[in-house]
């Protein structure tokens, strides 16, 4: 079975997500950036290296969020989503797989067209950023 990984980024409510480049079947479809988990590789090593290679930057990954599995070529694919966290150092992306990133609150992903696995996880992202906003009002 495949496995896919997704990097989840939210600040200040906006999650960040990309538009991938006009080619292949979810051409100019936005994500949440992530990758194919290679051989060997954890899910939070294939999201520190597709984000280094995808944007130019460190990042840290987080929490388990969630997964769900789909079909792709026939083949089931296991997704699953994990918070990263990007350095609190000014950083500058660098887009190679993408023509564009955005910040925006949940509610307007599924308004966009948006690549159907990644919308498998919006259950589990809003469940996620609940329990986020419930721990940080206690603090």
């Amino acid at each position: 079975m495949k496995k896919s990984v997704a990097g989840i980024v939210c600040v200040d409510g906006l999650f960040f997500i990309a538009r991938r480049i006009p080619s292949g079947v979810m051409g100019c479809h936005w994500e949440f950036p992530g990758g194919k988990v290679e051989k060997g590789d954890s899910f939070q090593d294939t999201l520190i290296r597709e984000y280094k290679e995808e944007f130019g930057i460190s990042v840290k990954v987080g929490d388990f969020i969630g997964k769900t599995s789909f079909k792709h070529n026939g083949k089931i694919v296991m997704l699953h989503a994990y918070e990263v966290i990007f350095p609190k150092e000014k950083y500058e992306l660098v887009l190679t797989d993408h023509t564009e990133v955005k910040w925006i609150p949940l509610e307007e992903i599924e308004t966009l067209l948006f690549v159907d696995s990644d919308l498998l996880l919006l259950p589990y992202i809003s469940e996620w950023n609940n329990r986020k906003k419930e721990n940080q009002s206690k603090i």
